[in-house]
């Protein structure tokens, strides 16, 4: 697909999310504006967070400064304004956003979304009695609160995470570490990793899935394998045909889902209510809609949702706004099909592997991530 006509008036584009793409996008736009063309971010916080380095985050490595971008500083050098809310609506026909509770509404030419995910609350009790990973900077907070709940405790406590993905594995040990370095928890703290198969990292190598089992052995996390969670109580997690798990505080890190706004709007979903790309990374139903990162999918290329390739994804989505703003041959991104996967171990420890590479773990290994992230954060904390 092709991009439309540019107008020849001056042009709003607008990006909803402040996504691992769209942070890109404005370090990229601020080096190289077009003349005529207005800029909006809308993101609901001033801070956007850098999945990356979250284990760290949550295992004290980091502290939240190191780990969040300032998006109100990075709109600043591109030259873009700031909206501080949430889109609930796109009218596709009229060009207009309904933001937050609908009082206001923002007109658009173009539109990029990187918006991320929203948690999976099918199942019973998940509102009431869990915090999703996802959105990240929610989690955090909460993660500090249970902190000081933990400090306060007379009694033994424990604390379960819900999904034996990468995610589920490096949270649950950044968990133990924070925890065992914090001489303030007195009261014995148990951790639970409860997840569907028979095993944590499910599609993972078995070299990889061994060598993160000897490291949830050591940390003495509690492993609860082929459990179905059927619902959410307080201090329980119920699974089909077992006993109840017992957790003071329970963290999903299950598969997320895609939000409904963007179906309900009119724009071309997958089966998973994702939005269907092109490998312009525009939409398949509307020209003049772009995306990027965990909210959608190419179609002709799907790949797992991933902050890899959202991060891969923005120069490849600048350049392609800008050629459309210009009225000039959209270029297709191919997203890669190996990548690098770094998994942390919750100290300063982590295994690396990419396709046919050996395992490599090791303090060292912990040493790199934390360079390659740092490195990617200090693309947005110098602006020039």
């Amino acid at each position: 697909m092709t991009a439309p006509p540019p107008n020849n008036n001056a042009q709003e584009l607008v990006l909803i999310g402040g996504g691992h793409a769209h942070v890109q996008v404005l370090k990229l736009w601020g080096r190289n504006p077009i003349k005529g063309v207005s800029l909006t971010l809308i993101s609901p916080q001033q801070h956007t967070p850098y999945s990356g380095m979250l284990p760290g985050l949550i295992a004290g490595h980091y502290q939240m400064n190191e780990t969040h971008i300032d998006l109100a500083e990075l709109c600043h050098f591109a030259g873009a304004k700031l909206i501080q809310g949430s889109v609930s609506q796109i009218d596709l026909h009229n060009k207009e956003l309904q933001i937050s509770n609908g009082a206001t509404v923002k007109a658009f030419d173009w539109l990029s979304i990187n918006s991320g995910i929203t948690p999976d609350l099918h199942i019973p009790g998940t509102t009431e009695f869990a915090t999703a990973v996802k959105p990240i900077s929610e989690l955090y907070p909460r993660w500090q609160h249970i902190l000081q709940e933990l400090d306060n405790a007379n009694t033994k406590q424990s604390i379960a995470i819900v999904g034996g993905g990468a995610a589920g594995v490096e949270l649950v040990l950044a968990m133990r570490h924070a925890i065992s370095e914090r001489q303030s928890i007195s009261a014995p703290v148990t951790l639970h990793l409860v997840f569907r198969g028979n095993h944590a990292l499910k599609g993972f190598p078995r070299r990889i899935r061994k060598r993160c089992e000897t490291a949830l052995e050591k940390a003495n996390i509690h492993r609860h394998r082929n459990c179905h969670v059927s619902k959410l109580s307080k201090g329980e997690i119920h699974c089909t045909g077992t006993k109840p798990i017992p957790a003071d505080f329970i963290v999903l890190c299950t598969h997320a889902a895609a939000p409904s706004w963007p179906k309900t709007s009119g724009l071309a979903t997958d089966i998973n209510g994702f939005i269907s790309l092109d490998d312009t990374l525009q939409s398949r139903s509307h020209p003049y809609v772009f995306a990027a990162g965990d909210i959608a999918q190419q179609t002709r290329h799907p790949r797992p949702h991933a902050g890899v390739f959202a991060v891969r994804q923005g120069p490849a989505l600048f350049n392609n706004l800008q050629r459309a703003l210009q009225g000039l041959p959209l270029q297709p991104h191919h997203p890669q099909r190996n990548f690098l996967s770094i998994l942390a171990l919750g100290g300063k420890s982590a295994i690396a592997y990419r396709r046919f590479w050996p395992v490599i773990q090791g303090k060292w290994v912990w040493r790199w991530k934390d360079s390659i992230d740092r490195r990617f954060m200090a693309r947005f904390s110098q602006q020039k």
